[in-house]
């Protein structure tokens, strides 16, 4: 025995007894906090918490959607008056024009029913009718059209004769010179 009237095995015995009340102690405080964190969680998690989140972030999405809905169509507001305003001040130019020229007027009316008759599929009843006129007249533009080819012919071998002559000319004139 020791003079304090406590064993060795005793004293050693208080040290550990403090470590367990302490470990103790802090399983208890990490469990206290672990069982607020569940119930904070266990908040979060109510059907009801989870559905005012949900409406919440739809709230905000939609109301985000609807401001870049409204950008956008201020936008394009924007240019479509821009390209109305433009197509206006288009169209009165060329009624001003058409009134001073309406020939020309004819002329354009004339080459766009021209061009969507052309577009048009030529009917049964229309290709029964212009075959034999069709025929004759690419029958005569062959003819015409091999002629032109035999013309531009000569002619280009007329050129290059002349051509040569002149450039003959030229270089007898340039030797009887020097």
């Amino acid at each position: 025995m020791t003079t304090s009237g406590q064993t060795t095995s005793q004293r050693e015995g208080q040290p550990a007894q403090e470590r367990v009340e302490r470990s103790e102690r802090d399983i208890e405080s990490t469990r206290s906090a672990i069982t607020e964190d569940l119930r904070a969680l266990g908040e979060k998690l109510t059907p009801e918490h989870l559905k005012n989140e949900a409406t919440g972030m739809a709230k905000a999405a939609v109301g985000s959607a609807r401001e870049t809905v409204s950008e956008s169509v201020d936008r394009v507001g924007g240019k479509l008056r821009q390209v109305s305003a433009q197509t206006l001040e288009v169209a009165q130019d060329q009624m001003e024009r058409a009134k001073r020229n309406p020939l020309a007027l004819a002329g354009v009316g004339l080459l766009a029913g021209l061009s969507i008759g052309l577009l048009l599929p030529v009917t049964g009843a229309e290709g029964r009718a212009l075959a034999r006129p069709s025929r004759a007249l690419r029958e005569q533009t062959q003819g015409t059209l091999a002629a032109g080819r035999d013309t531009a012919r000569r002619l280009r071998d007329g050129i290059g004769d002349a051509a040569r002559e002149v450039k003959e000319a030229f270089q007898e004139e340039g030797t009887q010179r020097t």
